[in-house]
Protein backbone atom coordinates (compact mmCIF):
# COMPACT_ATOMS: atom_id res chain seq x y z
CA UNK A 1 0.00 0.00 0.00
CA UNK A 2 1.32 3.44 -0.93
CA UNK A 3 2.11 5.91 1.82
CA UNK A 4 -0.31 8.82 2.02
CA UNK A 5 1.49 12.18 2.03
CA UNK A 6 -0.60 15.28 2.62
CA UNK A 7 1.01 18.69 2.03
CA UNK A 8 -0.70 21.80 3.37
CA UNK A 9 0.11 24.93 1.39
CA UNK A 10 1.18 25.39 -2.24
CA UNK A 11 3.72 28.13 -1.76
CA UNK A 12 7.46 27.68 -2.18
CA UNK A 13 7.73 25.04 0.55
CA UNK A 14 4.63 23.05 -0.35
CA UNK A 15 4.97 23.03 -4.15
CA UNK A 16 8.66 22.19 -4.14
CA UNK A 17 8.13 19.45 -1.55
CA UNK A 18 5.40 17.90 -3.73
CA UNK A 19 7.70 17.94 -6.76
CA UNK A 20 10.66 16.53 -4.82
CA UNK A 21 8.56 13.82 -3.17
CA UNK A 22 7.17 12.76 -6.53
CA UNK A 23 10.65 12.50 -8.02
CA UNK A 24 12.06 10.62 -5.05
CA UNK A 25 9.23 8.33 -4.04
CA UNK A 26 7.44 7.73 -7.33
CA UNK A 27 4.79 5.03 -6.99
CA UNK A 28 5.53 4.42 -3.32
CA UNK A 29 3.45 7.38 -2.22
CA UNK A 30 0.09 9.03 -2.86
CA UNK A 31 0.79 12.75 -2.70
CA UNK A 32 -2.02 15.24 -2.03
CA UNK A 33 -1.36 18.98 -2.12
CA UNK A 34 -4.00 21.20 -0.47
CA UNK A 35 -4.37 24.96 -0.90
CA UNK A 36 -7.23 27.46 -1.09
CA UNK A 37 -5.73 28.98 -4.25
CA UNK A 38 -5.30 27.06 -7.49
CA UNK A 39 -2.06 28.79 -8.43
CA UNK A 40 1.53 29.11 -7.26
CA UNK A 41 2.55 32.73 -6.64
CA UNK A 42 6.11 33.83 -7.26
CA UNK A 43 5.84 36.45 -4.52
CA UNK A 44 9.31 38.09 -4.87
CA UNK A 45 7.99 39.88 -7.97
CA UNK A 46 4.62 40.87 -6.49
CA UNK A 47 5.55 44.56 -6.31
CA UNK A 48 5.86 44.65 -10.09
CA UNK A 49 2.21 43.64 -10.44
CA UNK A 50 1.18 46.80 -8.59
CA UNK A 51 2.90 48.96 -11.21
CA UNK A 52 1.68 46.77 -14.11
CA UNK A 53 5.30 46.06 -15.06
CA UNK A 54 4.14 42.46 -14.85
CA UNK A 55 0.63 41.04 -15.06
CA UNK A 56 -0.79 38.44 -12.64
CA UNK A 57 -0.40 35.67 -15.21
CA UNK A 58 3.36 36.27 -15.26
CA UNK A 59 3.90 35.32 -11.61
CA UNK A 60 0.80 33.26 -10.75
CA UNK A 61 1.07 29.86 -12.43
CA UNK A 62 -1.88 27.38 -12.35
CA UNK A 63 -0.88 24.43 -10.20
CA UNK A 64 -2.24 21.90 -12.65
CA UNK A 65 0.42 23.07 -15.11
CA UNK A 66 3.23 22.69 -12.59
CA UNK A 67 2.32 19.41 -10.92
CA UNK A 68 2.75 15.98 -12.51
CA UNK A 69 -0.55 14.17 -13.05
CA UNK A 70 0.32 11.67 -10.31
CA UNK A 71 0.19 14.42 -7.67
CA UNK A 72 -3.36 15.17 -6.53
CA UNK A 73 -4.23 18.81 -5.99
CA UNK A 74 -7.29 19.74 -3.92
CA UNK A 75 -8.47 23.32 -3.86
CA UNK A 76 -10.00 23.81 -0.44
CA UNK A 77 -9.39 25.57 2.85
CA UNK A 78 -7.79 23.62 5.70
CA UNK A 79 -9.69 23.97 8.97
CA UNK A 80 -7.50 22.02 11.36
CA UNK A 81 -5.20 19.08 11.94
CA UNK A 82 -5.56 16.14 14.34
CA UNK A 83 -1.98 15.02 14.85
CA UNK A 84 -2.96 12.04 17.01
CA UNK A 85 -5.50 10.70 14.53
CA UNK A 86 -3.33 11.76 11.56
CA UNK A 87 -6.16 13.63 9.89
CA UNK A 88 -6.49 16.98 8.11
CA UNK A 89 -9.91 18.63 8.28
CA UNK A 90 -10.95 20.87 5.37
CA UNK A 91 -14.07 22.58 4.07
CA UNK A 92 -14.59 19.72 1.64
CA UNK A 93 -13.88 16.79 3.95
CA UNK A 94 -11.18 14.97 5.88
CA UNK A 95 -7.85 13.74 4.54
CA UNK A 96 -6.08 10.97 6.45
CA UNK A 97 -2.31 10.82 6.13
CA UNK A 98 0.74 8.73 6.96
CA UNK A 99 3.03 11.73 6.56
CA UNK A 100 2.14 15.40 6.83
CA UNK A 101 4.05 18.43 5.56
CA UNK A 102 2.85 21.77 6.94
CA UNK A 103 3.90 24.63 4.66
CA UNK A 104 1.04 27.08 5.19
CA UNK A 105 3.20 30.18 5.06
CA UNK A 106 2.39 33.43 6.83
CA UNK A 107 -0.26 36.13 7.08
CA UNK A 108 0.01 39.89 7.74
CA UNK A 109 0.71 40.85 11.34
CA UNK A 110 -1.24 43.94 12.40
CA UNK A 111 0.02 43.70 15.99
CA UNK A 112 -3.48 43.96 17.39
CA UNK A 113 -4.22 47.36 15.81
CA UNK A 114 -7.77 47.15 14.48
CA UNK A 115 -7.55 50.51 12.73
CA UNK A 116 -4.60 49.26 10.67
CA UNK A 117 -6.45 46.10 9.71
CA UNK A 118 -9.50 48.16 8.72
CA UNK A 119 -7.92 51.00 6.76
CA UNK A 120 -4.42 49.98 5.62
CA UNK A 121 -3.71 47.95 2.51
CA UNK A 122 -2.00 44.64 3.32
CA UNK A 123 0.66 43.49 0.87
CA UNK A 124 0.95 39.72 0.95
CA UNK A 125 -0.94 38.11 -1.92
CA UNK A 126 -2.01 38.68 -5.50
CA UNK A 127 -5.43 40.17 -4.57
CA UNK A 128 -3.59 42.70 -2.37
CA UNK A 129 -1.40 43.84 -5.26
CA UNK A 130 -4.34 44.20 -7.65
CA UNK A 131 -6.41 46.08 -5.07
CA UNK A 132 -3.54 48.48 -4.41
CA UNK A 133 -2.99 49.07 -8.14
CA UNK A 134 -6.66 49.90 -8.66
CA UNK A 135 -6.78 52.16 -5.60
CA UNK A 136 -3.72 54.20 -6.55
CA UNK A 137 -5.00 54.65 -10.10
CA UNK A 138 -8.29 55.91 -8.64
CA UNK A 139 -6.37 58.32 -6.40
CA UNK A 140 -4.61 59.79 -9.42
CA UNK A 141 -7.91 60.05 -11.27
CA UNK A 142 -9.46 61.93 -8.36
CA UNK A 143 -6.39 64.18 -8.11
CA UNK A 144 -6.65 64.92 -11.81
CA UNK A 145 -10.29 65.94 -11.40
CA UNK A 146 -9.45 68.22 -8.44
CA UNK A 147 -5.72 69.12 -8.38
CA UNK A 148 -6.20 71.11 -5.16
CA UNK A 149 -6.74 67.82 -3.31
CA UNK A 150 -3.78 66.12 -5.00
CA UNK A 151 -1.26 66.48 -2.10
CA UNK A 152 -3.62 64.74 0.33
CA UNK A 153 -4.78 62.10 -2.13
CA UNK A 154 -1.29 61.17 -3.33
CA UNK A 155 0.58 61.04 -0.04
CA UNK A 156 1.35 57.32 0.18
CA UNK A 157 2.76 55.76 3.34
CA UNK A 158 4.46 52.36 3.26
CA UNK A 159 5.13 50.84 6.66
CA UNK A 160 8.04 48.47 7.16
CA UNK A 161 11.54 48.97 5.73
CA UNK A 162 12.39 45.36 5.08
CA UNK A 163 13.14 44.06 1.59
CA UNK A 164 9.44 44.11 0.69
CA UNK A 165 8.95 47.70 1.80
CA UNK A 166 12.07 48.95 0.02
CA UNK A 167 11.18 47.23 -3.25
CA UNK A 168 7.58 48.38 -3.09
CA UNK A 169 8.31 52.03 -2.34
CA UNK A 170 10.91 52.31 -5.12
CA UNK A 171 8.59 50.54 -7.59
CA UNK A 172 5.76 52.91 -6.68
CA UNK A 173 8.12 55.87 -7.08
CA UNK A 174 8.97 54.90 -10.66
CA UNK A 175 5.34 54.10 -11.54
CA UNK A 176 3.76 57.17 -9.97
CA UNK A 177 6.38 59.62 -11.28
CA UNK A 178 6.38 58.02 -14.72
CA UNK A 179 3.38 56.23 -16.28
CA UNK A 180 0.75 57.56 -13.86
CA UNK A 181 1.78 61.21 -14.23
CA UNK A 182 1.79 60.76 -18.00
CA UNK A 183 -1.67 59.20 -17.84
CA UNK A 184 -2.98 62.05 -15.68
CA UNK A 185 -1.13 65.19 -16.84
CA UNK A 186 -3.36 67.49 -14.76
CA UNK A 187 -1.79 66.13 -11.56
CA UNK A 188 1.01 68.37 -10.20
CA UNK A 189 4.25 66.39 -10.05
CA UNK A 190 5.12 67.85 -6.64
CA UNK A 191 1.91 66.38 -5.19
CA UNK A 192 3.35 62.85 -5.31
CA UNK A 193 4.76 62.09 -1.87
CA UNK A 194 6.06 58.68 -0.83
CA UNK A 195 6.92 57.97 2.80
CA UNK A 196 8.60 54.84 4.15
CA UNK A 197 8.01 54.35 7.87
CA UNK A 198 10.09 51.99 10.04
CA UNK A 199 9.95 51.54 13.81
CA UNK A 200 13.67 50.75 14.06
CA UNK A 201 16.48 53.18 13.31
CA UNK A 202 17.75 51.33 10.25
CA UNK A 203 16.60 49.54 7.10
CA UNK A 204 15.78 45.92 7.85
CA UNK A 205 16.74 43.94 4.76
CA UNK A 206 19.30 41.30 5.87
CA UNK A 207 22.09 42.46 3.60
CA UNK A 208 25.58 43.86 4.02
CA UNK A 209 25.56 47.24 5.87
CA UNK A 210 27.34 48.87 2.93
CA UNK A 211 24.46 47.91 0.63
CA UNK A 212 21.86 49.08 3.14
CA UNK A 213 23.64 52.44 3.32
CA UNK A 214 23.44 52.58 -0.47
CA UNK A 215 19.71 51.84 -0.27
CA UNK A 216 19.20 54.70 2.17
CA UNK A 217 21.10 57.03 -0.19
CA UNK A 218 18.93 55.93 -3.11
CA UNK A 219 15.76 56.71 -1.17
CA UNK A 220 17.08 60.17 -0.35
CA UNK A 221 18.12 60.83 -3.95
CA UNK A 222 14.58 60.07 -5.15
CA UNK A 223 12.94 62.25 -2.51
CA UNK A 224 11.39 59.25 -0.82
CA UNK A 225 10.70 60.34 2.75
CA UNK A 226 12.28 57.65 4.96
CA UNK A 227 11.04 58.02 8.53
CA UNK A 228 13.19 55.66 10.60
CA UNK A 229 12.58 55.21 14.31
CA UNK A 230 8.93 56.03 13.69
CA UNK A 231 5.90 53.96 14.67
CA UNK A 232 2.36 53.90 13.33
CA UNK A 233 -0.09 54.62 16.14
CA UNK A 234 -3.36 54.71 14.23
CA UNK A 235 -4.68 54.61 10.67
CA UNK A 236 -7.86 56.29 9.48
CA UNK A 237 -9.61 56.36 6.10
CA UNK A 238 -7.59 59.39 4.97
CA UNK A 239 -4.92 59.94 7.65
CA UNK A 240 -2.23 58.20 9.67
CA UNK A 241 -0.93 59.03 13.13
CA UNK A 242 2.81 58.61 13.65
CA UNK A 243 5.21 58.89 16.54
CA UNK A 244 8.93 59.50 16.10
CA UNK A 245 10.92 58.22 19.06
CA UNK A 246 9.67 59.87 22.25
CA UNK A 247 8.14 62.84 20.47
CA UNK A 248 4.46 63.64 20.47
CA UNK A 249 2.19 61.87 18.02
CA UNK A 250 1.55 63.66 14.75
CA UNK A 251 -1.37 63.05 12.41
CA UNK A 252 -0.81 63.56 8.69
CA UNK A 253 -3.15 63.19 5.76
CA UNK A 254 -2.57 60.09 3.65
CA UNK A 255 -4.58 58.85 0.73
CA UNK A 256 -2.98 55.43 1.01
CA UNK A 257 -1.33 53.45 3.79
CA UNK A 258 0.29 50.13 2.83
CA UNK A 259 1.08 47.66 5.61
CA UNK A 260 4.32 45.76 4.99
CA UNK A 261 5.49 45.97 8.59
CA UNK A 262 5.40 42.35 9.57
CA UNK A 263 4.10 38.83 9.13
CA UNK A 264 3.12 36.02 11.45
CA UNK A 265 2.70 32.29 10.88
CA UNK A 266 -0.62 31.05 9.59
CA UNK A 267 -2.66 30.63 12.81
CA UNK A 268 -4.36 27.38 11.77
CA UNK A 269 -2.29 25.19 14.10
CA UNK A 270 -1.90 27.58 17.05
CA UNK A 271 -4.10 25.49 19.40
CA UNK A 272 -2.30 22.19 18.83
CA UNK A 273 -0.38 20.64 21.77
CA UNK A 274 3.02 21.25 20.19
CA UNK A 275 5.88 23.63 20.88
CA UNK A 276 5.92 27.13 19.35
CA UNK A 277 8.57 29.82 19.50
CA UNK A 278 7.90 33.38 20.65
CA UNK A 279 6.80 34.34 17.14
CA UNK A 280 4.23 31.57 16.98
CA UNK A 281 6.21 29.33 14.65
CA UNK A 282 6.28 25.56 15.06
CA UNK A 283 9.50 24.33 16.67
CA UNK A 284 11.09 21.58 14.57
CA UNK A 285 14.22 19.48 14.91
CA UNK A 286 17.14 19.35 12.48
CA UNK A 287 15.12 17.02 10.23
CA UNK A 288 12.18 19.46 10.07
CA UNK A 289 10.06 17.11 12.22
CA UNK A 290 7.59 18.32 14.84
CA UNK A 291 8.44 17.21 18.39
CA UNK A 292 6.52 14.06 19.42
CA UNK A 293 5.10 13.71 15.90
CA UNK A 294 8.01 12.61 13.68
CA UNK A 295 5.66 11.77 10.80
CA UNK A 296 4.65 15.47 10.66
CA UNK A 297 7.06 18.03 9.22
CA UNK A 298 6.89 21.83 9.09
CA UNK A 299 8.88 24.14 6.86
CA UNK A 300 9.01 27.65 5.47
CA UNK A 301 7.44 30.62 7.25
CA UNK A 302 5.51 28.47 9.71
CA UNK A 303 8.57 26.61 11.07
CA UNK A 304 11.17 27.74 13.59
CA UNK A 305 14.34 26.01 12.46
CA UNK A 306 17.37 26.53 14.73
CA UNK A 307 20.01 28.94 13.46
CA UNK A 308 23.18 29.45 15.53
CA UNK A 309 23.51 33.09 14.44
CA UNK A 310 19.93 34.40 14.66
CA UNK A 311 18.17 31.82 16.85
CA UNK A 312 16.00 30.61 13.97
CA UNK A 313 16.03 30.99 10.21
CA UNK A 314 14.22 33.94 8.65
CA UNK A 315 10.86 33.28 6.93
CA UNK A 316 12.05 33.64 3.34
CA UNK A 317 11.38 31.85 0.08
CA UNK A 318 15.05 30.92 -0.10
CA UNK A 319 14.76 28.93 3.13
CA UNK A 320 11.57 27.14 2.06
CA UNK A 321 12.98 26.14 -1.34
CA UNK A 322 16.06 24.60 0.29
CA UNK A 323 13.99 22.78 2.92
CA UNK A 324 11.62 21.16 0.41
CA UNK A 325 13.92 18.43 -1.02
CA UNK A 326 15.16 17.64 2.50
CA UNK A 327 11.56 17.12 3.63
CA UNK A 328 11.09 14.65 0.77
CA UNK A 329 14.28 12.80 1.73
CA UNK A 330 13.22 12.66 5.39
CA UNK A 331 9.93 11.02 4.42
CA UNK A 332 11.79 8.60 2.15
CA UNK A 333 14.16 7.67 4.97
CA UNK A 334 11.27 6.98 7.36
CA UNK A 335 9.59 4.80 4.74
CA UNK A 336 12.81 2.81 4.41
CA UNK A 337 13.47 2.63 8.15
CA UNK A 338 16.60 4.73 7.94
CA UNK A 339 17.80 7.65 10.04
CA UNK A 340 16.32 10.82 8.50
CA UNK A 341 18.46 13.43 6.80
CA UNK A 342 19.20 16.74 8.50
CA UNK A 343 18.73 20.17 6.97
CA UNK A 344 21.64 22.56 6.57
CA UNK A 345 20.82 26.00 5.28
CA UNK A 346 23.18 27.64 2.81
CA UNK A 347 22.67 31.37 2.45
CA UNK A 348 22.92 32.20 -1.23
CA UNK A 349 22.56 35.95 -0.93
CA UNK A 350 19.85 38.56 -1.43
CA UNK A 351 18.53 40.69 -4.27
CA UNK A 352 16.70 43.97 -3.67
CA UNK A 353 15.25 45.85 -6.63
CA UNK A 354 15.45 49.62 -6.09
CA UNK A 355 13.96 50.77 -9.41
CA UNK A 356 15.44 52.95 -12.16
CA UNK A 357 17.12 49.85 -13.62
CA UNK A 358 19.14 49.45 -10.45
CA UNK A 359 19.37 46.88 -7.68
CA UNK A 360 21.40 45.77 -4.71
CA UNK A 361 22.68 42.22 -4.84
CA UNK A 362 24.69 40.15 -2.43
CA UNK A 363 25.68 36.83 -3.97
CA UNK A 364 28.64 34.52 -4.45
CA UNK A 365 30.45 36.25 -1.60
CA UNK A 366 30.49 39.62 -3.36
CA UNK A 367 28.36 42.79 -3.44
CA UNK A 368 26.87 44.40 -6.53
CA UNK A 369 24.90 47.58 -7.02
CA UNK A 370 23.53 49.58 -9.92
CA UNK A 371 22.91 48.13 -13.38
CA UNK A 372 25.14 45.02 -12.94
CA UNK A 373 23.17 44.12 -9.81
CA UNK A 374 19.92 44.71 -11.69
CA UNK A 375 20.95 42.32 -14.46
CA UNK A 376 22.13 39.70 -11.98
CA UNK A 377 18.95 40.04 -9.94
CA UNK A 378 16.78 39.63 -13.02
CA UNK A 379 18.76 36.54 -14.02
CA UNK A 380 18.30 35.01 -10.55
CA UNK A 381 14.55 35.65 -10.61
CA UNK A 382 14.22 34.14 -14.08
CA UNK A 383 16.09 31.03 -12.97
CA UNK A 384 13.79 30.61 -9.97
CA UNK A 385 10.51 30.90 -11.86
CA UNK A 386 9.22 27.30 -12.02
CA UNK A 387 8.06 27.34 -15.65
CA UNK A 388 10.11 27.95 -18.79
CA UNK A 389 7.22 29.71 -20.52
CA UNK A 390 6.95 32.18 -17.65
CA UNK A 391 10.67 32.85 -17.79
CA UNK A 392 10.51 33.80 -21.46
CA UNK A 393 7.41 35.96 -21.00
CA UNK A 394 8.76 37.81 -17.97
CA UNK A 395 12.10 38.42 -19.71
CA UNK A 396 10.23 39.91 -22.66
CA UNK A 397 8.13 42.17 -20.40
CA UNK A 398 11.26 43.44 -18.68
CA UNK A 399 12.95 44.05 -22.03
CA UNK A 400 9.94 46.03 -23.28
CA UNK A 401 9.87 48.16 -20.16
CA UNK A 402 13.63 48.84 -20.38
CA UNK A 403 13.23 49.95 -24.00
CA UNK A 404 10.13 52.00 -23.22
CA UNK A 405 7.92 49.81 -25.42
CA UNK A 406 4.30 49.76 -24.26
CA UNK A 407 5.01 51.90 -21.22
CA UNK A 408 2.03 53.87 -19.99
Amino acid sequence: MSARIVILGAGFGGLYTALAAHRRLGGRAEITLIDRNDYFLYSPLLHQVVSATLQPRHIARPLDRLLPKEVRFVRTTALGVDLDQRMVETETGAFPYDFLVVALGSVPNFYGMTSVQEHAFPFKGLPDALRLRSHLTDQFRAASDDPRRAPDLLRTVITGAGCTGIELVTELHDWMNGPLLRQFPQVPREAVHLMLVEALEYLLCPMDPVLMKRAAQELLTRNIDAQLGTTVRDVGPDAVRLRHGNEEEVEISAGTVVWAAGIKPNPLLKDLPIEFDLRGRIVVNESLQITRYPEALALGDIAAFPDPERGSLAPTAQVAVQQAPVAARVIGAMLEGREPDTFRYKRLGEVVDIGHGSALTEAFGTRFSGAPAWLLGRTIHLAKLPDWGDRATVAWEWAKRSLGVGAG
